[in-house]
Formats: C-alpha cells, sequence, structure tokens
C-alpha cells in the first residue's frame, strides 16, 4: 500500500510533465485514480485540477469545467483555490463564456496579491496572461507578463521562459514585427538551454508567423516545418493545427500550389469547433486563391464566402470578448465612482454641520456666505455649460474639415443601420478617395492639400441629402453612409460627388491643377450583422477604382475579390442590373 508521501511524490510528478508528456501525463492519471480512496481531501483536489489541465489541452472545457467545481467543492487550501479559479477562467474562455471568465478574474485578482509564494504568484501572473491574451487584452497581457518575468527572473526557468514567449506574443499581436522577432528569439535561445522544448516549439511558430508578415516565405517554411515536427511527440493537435494553417499560406507565398492545397485540406477537415475558426479562416482564404488561379471560379467564389462568414462570425467572437471587458472594466470603475460618492456625501455632511453652527454664531455672515455661494455657483455652471458645449463639438468633429469624425459618424451610422434593418430597409456606404493628394502636398505644399481637404467636404456637404451621415475616415479618405438606400441609387450618388470634385476650380487655392476622386460603392445584405463588412466592401471597391484608372466609381460584387479585369469597373451611368449583365459576358 502507497504512502501519502509517494501520492504527493506522483502528483509533483505530474505537475511538471501535464505539460510536455502526455503519455507520461496519462499513465500518472491512471494510477492516481484507481488510488482515490487512499488520497487525501488536499490530493484528491490536486488530482482534480490536474485532470481538469488535460482536458484543457484537449480543448474539452466542459469536462474541465466539471474536474474544478468537484475540486472546488473539496475545500482545498488558498493557493489551490486560486489556481482553481484561473483554470475555470481558460475553460469559460474557451466555451466563450467571456462575462462568466471575468467574473472569475475579476474575483481573484486580489486573492493573488495575498499570495506570499513567488513561485505562486509567478504562475498566477501567467495564468492571468493566457486569459488576456484569448480575450485580446494585449497591454493588459504586457503587463502581467512583465510582472512574472521580473519575479521569475533568476528563480525560475521555466516561468521566466513562458514570460519571454508571451511578451513575444504580444509584440506579435499588436504587429511591432521587429520587436516580436527579437523576442522570440529570445525565448527560442533561453528556452533550448533549459531544455523546455514545448515553448521552444511556440518561439519557432512565433518565429514563422513573424516571416510570413515580412513576406520572407522561405524563412517562414524553414521555422513552422521545425515547430511541427517539435509539436508531433507531444501530440499538441491545436499548435499543430495552427501551424498547419500557417504552413498552407506560406506554401501559396512561395507558389508551390500542391502543398499549400494539401495543408489547406488538412485544417479544413477540422470540426467546425470556435477553437479551429481563425485557422479556417487562413485555409479558406489560400483555398480561393488557389481555385482562382485555376480558373474555377465558381468554387473560389464557395471558398471565398466561408471565408467572410468564418470572418463575420470572428468578428462577432471579437465584439463579445470586448463588451464583456469593457463591461468588467465598467463595473469596476462603477464601483470606485460609488466608494468616492459615498466619501464625497460625507464631506458635504461635515461642511454642512460646520455651516450650522457658523449660522447660529452669525445669521447675517452665514447669509452672506450662502447667497455669495449662489453666485459662484450659478458663474460656475455657466462657464461649465459652455466647456461642454465647446468639447462636445471638439469631440464630435474632425478639428481641419469640420464634418464629423470617424468615431461620432460611425456611432451613428451604426444606430441608423440597426433601424433599417428592422425596417427591411437597404443601406449603403460610399468610400472615396482623393487621387494623388501626396502630390499635392509635395508639389504645393500642407497648406495647399489642407485647402483641399476642407473644399473637398464643402463640395461634397452641397450634394448630401439630409439623411447622410459624412466623415472624415483618415486622411485623404472619406465616408457617406445613406440610409434607406439601394445600391443603384447609392451609384448614381456616388457618380454625381465624382463629377462635383473633377469640376473644382483649384485656382482660389493659389495654384493651379486638377482633382478627382476614386469611389468603391456598396449596399447590405441580410448576412450583415453591423457596418463593418459594408466598410470592408467598399475599402475593396475603393482600392479597385484606384487601381484601375481612378477618377471612377466601382459598385463592389463578389467577383472583383478574384478578378483585376476591367470588365469589373462600373462605368458611368450604368445600372447593377447593366453591370452583372456585361459582367457575365466579358468576365
Amino acid at each position: 500500500m502507497a504512502t501519502s508521501d509517494s501520492y504527493d511524490q506522483k502528483l509533483d510528478e505530474l505537475s511538471e510533465v501535464v505539460h510536455s508528456k502526455p503519455d507520461r501525463t496519462l499513465t500518472l492519471i491512471e494510477e492516481l485514480s484507481s488510488a482515490k480512496d487512499e488520497l487525501t481531501s488536499d490530493q484528491h483536489s490536486r488530482l482534480l485540477v490536474l485532470q481538469s489541465v488535460q482536458h484543457l489541452y484537449g480543448g474539452k472545457f466542459a469536462e474541465a469545467i466539471t474536474k474544478l467545481k468537484q475540486a472546488e467543492s473539496l475545500n482545498p487550501p488558498k493557493t489551490l483555490r486560486n489556481s482553481i479559479y484561473l483554470y475555470q477562467a481558460s475553460a469559460y474562455l474557451g466555451q466563450h463564456e467571456y462575462q462568466q471568465a471575468l467574473d472569475v478574474m475579476s474575483t481573484n485578482l486580489s486573492r493573488i496579491e495575498e499570495i506570499e509564494d513567488t513561485e505562486i504568484k509567478i504562475s498566477s501572473y501567467l495564468r492571468l496572461v493566457n486569459l488576456y491574451l484569448d480575450l485580446q487584452a494585449y497591454s493588459e497581457m504586457s503587463r502581467y507578463a512583465e510582472l512574472a518575468l521580473m519575479l521569475s527572473h533568476g528563480n525560475s526557468a521555466k516561468n521566466e521562459c513562458y514570460s519571454l514567449l508571451y511578451l513575444a506574443v504580444a509584440e506579435l499581436k499588436t504587429q511591432n514585427l521587429e520587436m516580436a522577432e527579437s523576442r522570440f528569439k529570445n525565448s527560442r535561445d533561453f528556452c533550448q538551454l533549459n531544455n523546455l522544448p514545448v515553448i521552444v516549439a511556440m518561439s519557432k511558430k512565433g518565429l514563422g508567423d513573424v516571416a510570413i508578415k515580412q513576406g520572407n516565405y522561405a524563412l517562414a517554411e524553414k521555422y513552422l516545418l521545425q515547430a511541427l515536427e517539435e509539436y508531433r511527440p507531444f501530440k499538441f493537435q491545436i499548435e499543430i493545427d495552427s501551424t498547419h494553417s500557417l504552413l498552407s499560406e506560406t506554401y501559396l507565398g512561395l507558389l508551390q500550389t500542391e502543398k499549400a492545397q494539401e495543408y489547406a485540406g488538412l485544417v479544413m477537415k477540422l470540426p467546425d469547433e470556435p477553437i479551429n475558426l481563425s485557422y479556417k479562416k487562413r485555409a479558406t482564404k489560400v483555398l480561393a486563391e488557389l481555385a482562382s488561379e485555376r480558373g474555377e471560379h465558381a468554387q473560389a467564389y464557395q471558398y471565398l464566402s466561408q471565408h467572410q462568414n468564418i470572418t463575420n462570425t470572428l468578428l462577432d467572437d471579437t465584439k463579445a470578448k470586448a463588451n464583456a471587458y469593457q463591461m468588467a472594466k465598467f463595473e469596476n470603475g462603477e464601483k470606485s465612482r460609488e466608494i468616492n460618492l459615498l466619501n464625497h456625501e460625507r464631506e458635504l455632511y461635515t461642511a454642512r454641520e460646520q455651516m450650522r453652527a457658523l449660522k447660529r454664531n452669525n445669521d447675517r455672515m452665514g447669509l452672506l456666505i450662502v447667497g455669495g455661494g449662489f453666485v459662484l455657483l450659478a458663474m460656475f455652471a455657466i462657464a461649465i455649460t459652455g466647456q461642454k458645449r465647446k468639447y462636445k463639438k471638439l469631440a464630435q468633429n474632425d478639428p481641419l474639415t469640420g464634418i464629423l469624425n470617424r468615431g461620432t459618424a460611425q456611432n451613428m451610422a451604426e444606430n441608423r443601420y440597426i433601424k433599417d434593418t428592422f425596417k427591411s430597409l437597404e443601406f449603403s456606404v460610399i468610400m472615396f478617395d482623393v487621387d494623388h493628394f501626396k502630390r499635392v502636398n509635395d508639389n504645393f505644399g500642407h497648406a495647399t492639400g489642407d485647402w483641399v481637404l476642407k473644399h473637398v467636404c464643402e463640395t461634397i456637404l452641397k450634394n448630401c441629402r439630409s439623411s447622410d451621415i459624412f466623415t472624415r475616415f483618415g486622411g485623404e479618405e472619406f465616408v457617406l453612409f445613406l440610409p434607406g438606400t439601394d445600391a443603384e441609387t447609392a451609384q448614381k450618388i456616388a457618380e454625381q460627388h465624382r463629377l462635383a470634385i473633377a469640376a473644382m476650380d483649384t485656382k482660389y487655392s493659389g495654384r493651379d491643377f486638377t482633382l478627382s476622386g476614386s469611389f468603391g460603392v456598396t449596399s447590405s445584405s441580410s448576412a450583415d450583422l453591423s457596418l463593418d463588412p459594408l466598410l470592408h466592401r467598399a475599402d475593396i471597391a475603393m482600392n479597385y477604382s484606384k487601381g484601375n484608372g481612378q477618377n471612377r466609381v466601382t459598385l463592389y460584387t463578389p467577383e472583383i475579390g478574384l478578378s483585376r479585369s476591367p470588365a469589373f469597373i462600373v462605368k458611368p451611368d450604368e445600372s447593377p442590373s447593366e453591370f452583372v449583365e456585361r459582367t457575365q459576358v466579358e468576365g
């Protein structure tokens, strides 16, 4: 019969191998489970927690939550309870139950700060880092990774290794590619030196991802194949699937179409579960481009539709994460506000008592003070009202052109889009760019460039309807949101604006030059759940106009994503039905 100490030794070994040796993990879990009647309550809790970790690696989030709740019911010690809550948050994130995950994290933050054991505190910070990564809260992720790195430096090679990896991932997610590459190399070298092969493989996959984004596909292939080979002994399926999707994109970039097809096909065989969506998004894009290159436009369109559906799903998921995260921050802020309000009310009560005592001693002086206070309050209220109006205008309008800024206009348009959707009304978006604007700045100076932007806005506003929402989207790029407007009407409106810009007299700027604009037009469909897909399509159509001669209007169709032929440009005064008929003949 085994002793309690021998079970502790096995549990210690299990906590070490659960992250890196799946076969040994399974053996130890079977041995300990068969002897669970001989385990103490704390040992049984540890076993349940480690079983939940095994389920998390396998993507079995519901089973992980069940094990963790069983462990919690055994009244484990404070340090183990801390781990239970952090793993619960990971499992809730895996199930896309973001509010529950954040509730658990918020409850547990104060517990982490109370922990005196440095090793446990570091592990807690690292699990928080992983949770913030899943929530796409990259600034919080970096903050806790830096804390973990500071505490683990020189004390725990494994935790230092994880900290270095997470800092590299945060840089990659925020598109700081040079810093990401440097940090991934640091984590790879340090973890290799300390014999942590799984994190070495993750670092190499990260380097491969950076290389793809830098357009260095040969280097990406090298890193990703190494990572794939190093993942396989651990049967780390999530990372293997992720690497397959990156390899499909790599081989597309290397023009090795058979390998691109092979790896994309492996990804498409995965179940349609949330954890696989980001991999399938990349694979469907690769397959669409491969089909297009083979001339199989129907197949390409099908893959492109899948890609768009997955993109929309991931976008909704991102919004859900952001909403949950912001709600958690808001609730935390509300608690602080209530505390401050109570303190303020206490101060006011004290002040009132003092005023009453003063009034009893000198009524007339009290009346003068009260009267003076009312005057000051009135003056203060007038000043505040004026400042509020001033700041509201500054907050809502673009300072150069005076039209609505992007945030204000997009919020107004989103609200109107929701109303139009409920009424089954169409909604259109026009995006346009002032052609050769950089040339105007370079040749005539930024003052002339500012003149162009202001007068283009004045010209567009003269032709806008009262319901149109006009905004500067950035630089020389502008957007018109057209509530209750179909594609044909939006196309005509865009053409009117194009002609108005082309007719502008620039001599009043002190220079003589011509202006034009490239326009993209799209209208809502039943699949659009927000304005984001419309803006994306309008941007594609606008860029198509810019790439095909400029000074024209392009109506978005799915085909323009697969063809760069001029046949897919909408001609002036051409209706959508005529456009579709012509593109079927010419394309």
